[in-house]
C-alpha cells in the first residue's frame, strides 16, 4: 500500500466510523496526519475549529483560553470564559457545541499537553458530545491515557488502524498486552503503547531484541553468542539476572521455557517489524502483480532503516546485511513489476534506491543502464557504469563483467 492508497485507506476508515464515536485520536505512525485535517474539514454540516499547542507540558487553563479565544477568531461566537476545573469547562463547551449544530475540534500537538489536566477535560468533553460534534487528536505519541480510560471504550477511535503496517489498534487491544517492536532502525519498543526508554544497560536490551528476533531460542545458543568465554555456571548467573532485569523493565514476562526452548510468552500480542516485513516480501513473491505492488508497498514503507542501527554486535550485524538484501529485493521486486508495465520512470527510481544499498550489483546497474539508455539519457547510463568500476575495484579489486562492458561500449557509441 502506497502513501496515496495508506490516505485512502485512513479515508475510508474515517468515514466509516460510527456516529456514537466522538474522540478520534490520529495515529502517531500514519505519516499523513496533516493530509486528514482536510477531509475532516470538509464534513458536511459541521463547522471546524482548530488549535495547535505550542509547547510542552501546556496547561488545561492555557488551552481553555485557546478554546476561549478560537470560538471567537474562528467561529465568531462571543461566549463566556470557560470554567477552570475540568469537568465544568467541557459542560460548557458542550453547550456551545449543541447550540452550534455539529462542530469537529481539532487539537494538533495534544501530546504535548499537561496530561494530567487536559484527561480529565478532553475525556469529560467526549462523553458529553452529541449532534455529530466531535474531538480530534493529533500528535506524535499515543495519549495511552485517554485511549485506556474506563469512560471512553465505546467513544474513542485510533486513526487509521493497519497491522501490516505496525499502525496498531490499541483501543480495541485495551484487555491485552501489546509488545510493539521495531527493530528496522535504532530499535524501538512499547508495551502497551508505552514507550521503553529506559533499559537499565546495553545487555538487557540487546537480549531482549535476540529473544524477539528469535523467537525460539535455546540456552547454549544464547550463551554461545553473549557469553563465549564464561563459564556455564557465570553464564547462568548473568543470564538470568539480565532476563529478570527485562521482565521488571517491561512489566511482564518477556519469555516462556518449554521443551528446551525459550520462546515468546503466549501471553504476549507480539508485533513484530522485521516478522511482517520479511512476509510481505515472501508474499509478493507469489501474488498477483496488483498484489504484489501493495504487499511491497507494505514492506518497503516497514524498513525505516538498517537492522537495530544502533548496535555492533555480531549477530546483530549478520542479521543487519540479510534484512538489507531482502530489502534491496524488494526494491528490485517493485522495479521489475514497473518495467514490465512499461512505467520505465517508476521502474528506474525503484532500481537506483535498490543499488544504493548494494552498489556491488552488476545486474541492477545494467538494468539502470538499460533504463537510461532507453529513456534517452545515455550519459547516466555510463556515469552508473563508472560508479559501479570504481566501486568493484574499490572493494573487491575486479573489474566489471564482459556482459556489463559490453553494454557500457554499446551506450557510448550513442554519445
Amino acid at each position: 500500500m502506497n502513501t496515496l492508497d495508506s490516505f485512502a485507506h485512513a479515508k475510508q476508515q474515517l468515514d466509516a466510523l460510527p456516529p456514537s464515536v466522538t474522540l478520534i485520536v490520529l495515529h502517531p505512525h500514519f505519516h499523513g496526519q496533516h493530509r486528514l485535517f482536510a477531509p475532516i474539514t470538509q464534513q458536511p454540516d459541521t463547522q471546524t475549529l482548530f488549535l495547535a499547542v505550542p509547547q510542552a507540558d501546556y496547561p488545561l487553563d492555557a488551552l481553555l483560553t485557546r478554546l476561549h479565544e478560537a470560538l471567537q477568531d474562528q467561529l465568531g461566537l462571543d461566549v463566556p470564559a470557560f470554567p477552570a476545573k475540568a469537568e465544568a469547562a467541557a459542560d460548557a463547551l458542550a453547550q456551545v457545541f449543541d447550540s452550534q449544530g455539529s462542530i469537529s475540534l481539532i487539537v494538533d500537538a495534544y501530546d504535548l499537553t499537561k496530561h494530567s489536566e487536559t484527561t480529565p477535560f478532553i475525556a469529560a468533553l467526549a462523553h458529553r458530545l452529541t449532534s455529530g460534534s466531535r474531538i480530534f487528536l493529533s500528535g506524535r505519541e499515543l495519549p495511552m491515557h485517554l485511549i485506556g480510560h474506563k469512560d471512553l471504550q465505546t467513544k474513542i477511535a485510533l486513526l487509521p488502524t493497519h497491522a501490516d503496517k505496525m499502525m496498531l489498534d490499541y483501543v480495541a487491544a485495551a484487555n491485552q498486552t501489546v509488545l510493539e517492536v521495531r527493530a528496522l532502525g535504532p530499535g524501538r519498543v512499547l508495551v502497551n503503547g508505552r514507550l521503553i526508554e529506559h533499559w537499565d544497560g546495553v545487555l538487557p536490551r540487546t537480549l531482549f531484541f535476540y529473544f524477539v528476533d528469535r523467537g525460539m531460542t535455546t540456552r547454549d545458543e544464547i550463551f554461545q553468542t553473549f557469553w563465549p568465554n564464561l563459564s556455564t555456571r557465570e553464564a547462568t548467573n548473568v543470564f538470568h539476572v539480565t532476563k529478570r532485569k527485562i521482565s521488571e523493565i517491561l512489566g511482564t514476562d518477556l519469555t516462556v521455557y518449554w521443551s528446551g526452548f525459550y520462546r515468546i510468552s503466549p501471553d504476549l500480542e507480539l508485533h513484530y517489524d522485521v516478522i511482517k516485513f520479511a512476509e510481505a516480501v515472501q508474499n509478493a513473491a507469489v501474488a498477483s502483480p496488483d498484489e504484489g505492488i501493495q504487499l511491497l508497498h507494505n514492506g518497503i514503507e516497514l524498513y525505516r532503516g538498517p537492522f537495530l542501527s544502533t548496535m555492533d554486535q555480531e549477530w546483530v550485524l549478520q542479521r543487519r546485511d540479510e534484512l538489507a538484501m531482502t530489502y534491496a529485493e524488494a526494491l528490485a521486486g517493485l522495479a521489475r513489476i514497473f518495467r514490465e508495465r512499461g512505467d520505465k520512470i517508476s521502474a528506474l527510481g525503484y532500481y537506483l534506491r535498490a543499488a544504493a544499498t548494494n552498489p556491488q550489483r552488476e545486474d541492477l546497474a545494467r538494468i539502470i543502464m538499460e533504463l537510461y539508455r532507453d529513456l534517452g539519457q545515455p550519459q547516466a547510463a555510463i556515469e552508473t557504469y563508472e560508479r559501479l568500476e570504481a566501486e568493484l575495484k574499490h572493494t573487491l579489486d575486479v573489474p566489471p563483467g564482459p556482459q556489463t562492458v559490453e553494454l557500457a561500449e554499446s551506450i557510448h557509441r550513442l554519445l
